[in-house]
């Protein structure tokens, strides 16, 4: 057999062995079966954290089950510190936005004291910031319409600060001189996800209280519950996770100025003990309190004060994700049954387990917005590997028109590129150094600790990132593979034909 042949096979044989691995690869959903008992639920979904804390690279994770009141499956798998020590009861992990539940309960606590109207203007209170109100009153920015995102505010979110970059003393500096915060719409008109909203209840909260927010938080809320683990400063916890990238390596943990959009603390214990308060208040939050927590956002009823608030045949199910850094995890309960679910993880990986282990007890909730929540996760996982799988075969059908033709001697390899007259030469090599550019750039973008490895992640939430990881390859192999074809040269030119001016 020709060689040329030995290559054409081996190229469709090779394309068709990666769609057959990518279609066996697929990520799929592990839903708990119907009706489970307790201890089926602990055998499927230590299973499923298993898989996924070995697929994905997740250093260290603190999960849970709660049925009826009860935790039926808890989980403290893996490292808290690069030395090997692991996971426990009281390992605090940063909880990202699932700060802003905790924040909640924090004002509506002292609401119940008197201390705050949560219909009144949040310019009452707040007496060392005052944000941009723009063309709009600020009698419409309402404590109540802070708590669930309808006060028209701006800051999405917010990033932590590592140690050799310039940053804010505390939440006023952060809102003067870093990430101003400015009213963009009319307030109580529609739902935007605020943390600069949180932030100014965090700036209200310590006017109001002339305390720091933790420790009004620890007094009104951690402590009552029994949250010995928890708090918003990590300095005075007995033991708090280190933070790991995608490849279990331990990196920088940032410092969260804006406390309560995203600077929280909590050990899966006390995560626990938070969820399980949600069916009565736990002795901090009166009925009529958790009554307006649990309310529906006028503009938007499938939220709550910041919760996420899903119909279940059973009751409301309310949740909420954190994504902070490497930092990520998802809380859900349903206050009417007692049946709740949470997990925290201390790397960046670790939103996959928003993917499998939350869709995995979310089938047993009956809920559409799970269902469809879960199933767009695992299209876009599913649609990013097969990208990655056409973007290789793209790379494997230019190597085999390369190596053919070199088999075929119609083209070589050399140093000194040649071509077809002078301008034919100029474009192909203008050609190869934007494919050389473009496989460098892709090279940065995937592979250095620039924009997606990076200590503070921007890829964040459900982004598949093992997937996302494959891709990363192919990418930047059709770059190289289409830069090196580019360089090569027709084979049998007459000395005319080529350019000896041309040469690198």
């Amino acid at each position: 057999m020709k060689r040329v042949n030995v290559l054409r096979w081996a190229a469709a044989a090779l394309v068709l062995l990666t769609a057959t691995a990518t279609f066996l690869g697929q990520r799929s959903l592990d839903p708990l079966p119907e009706g489970a008992s307790a201890e089926q639920v602990s055998e499927h979904m230590d299973a499923v954290l298993e898989a996924a804390m070995q697929r994905y690279s997740i250093a260290g994770v603190s999960a849970g089950v709660i049925r009826e009141g009860e935790v039926i499956w808890r989980a403290r798998e893996g490292l808290r510190s690069a030395d090997g020590r692991p996971v426990t009861d009281n390992t605090a992990f940063n909880l990202g936005s699932i700060s802003k539940p905790l924040a909640v309960w924090t004002v509506l606590s002292l609401a119940q004291q008197g201390q705050i109207d949560l219909d009144a203007p949040v310019a009452d209170y707040l007496r060392r910031y005052q944000p941009a109100y723009r063309e709009y009153a600020p009698s419409g920015v309402t404590v109540r319409r802070l708590l669930h995102h309808t006060a028209g505010t701006n800051m999405v979110g917010y990033g932590g600060y590592g140690a050799h970059e310039a940053q804010p003393v505390d939440a006023v500096e952060l809102s003067e001189s870093f990430a101003p915060i400015g009213v963009i719409l009319e307030p109580g008109t529609a739902r935007i996800y605020s943390g600069g909203g949180y932030v100014l209840l965090q700036i209200m909260v310590e006017d109001v209280t002339g305390e720091a927010f933790d420790v009004v938080a620890r007094r009104q809320v951690l402590d009552p519950l029994g949250m010995t683990d928890s708090g918003f400063s990590p300095d005075a916890l007995a033991q708090v996770s280190e933070a790991f990238n995608y490849y279990r390596q331990p990196i920088e943990s940032l410092r969260d100025v804006a406390l309560t959009a995203a600077g929280g603390y909590a050990s899966g214990a006390d995560i626990e003990r938070f969820l399980l308060a949600h069916r009565d208040g736990g002795g901090v939050l009166d009925p009529a309190s958790l009554e307006a927590a649990f309310a529906p956002t006028g503009p938007n009823p499938g939220f709550a004060m910041s919760y996420t608030r899903w119909e279940t045949p059973n009751g409301v199910l309310l949740g909420h994700g954190g994504n902070n850094s490497t930092w990520h995890g998802q809380i859900y309960i349903r206050p009417q049954t007692g049946d709740g679910f949470y997990f925290l993880t201390n790397a960046t990986s670790g939103a996959q387990l928003d993917i499998e282990l939350s869709c995995a007890w979310l089938a047993s909730m009956a809920t559409e917005e799970g269902a469809a929540k879960c199933a767009e996760s695992v299209g876009l996982a599913r649609q990013v590997g097969w990208f990655a799988w056409g973007f290789g075969a793209l790379s494997l059908l230019g190597l085999y028109w390369l190596m053919a033709g070199i088999t075929k001697r119609r083209r070589v390899l050399s140093l000194r590129p040649r071509g077809r007259g002078p301008l034919r030469l100029a474009g192909r090599l203008l050609a190869c150094v934007l494919a050389t550019a473009a496989g460098l750039f892709s090279a940065w973008l995937f592979w250095t600790n620039s924009v997606i490895w990076r200590t503070q992640t921007i890829m964040i939430d459900e982004i598949p990132l093992d997937e996302l990881e494959g891709l990363s390859v192919t990418v930047t192999a059709l770059f190289v593979v289409l830069a090196i074809c580019l360089w090569s040269s027709p084979a049998g030119l007459k000395k005319e034909h080529a350019d000896p001016a041309c040469s690198l």
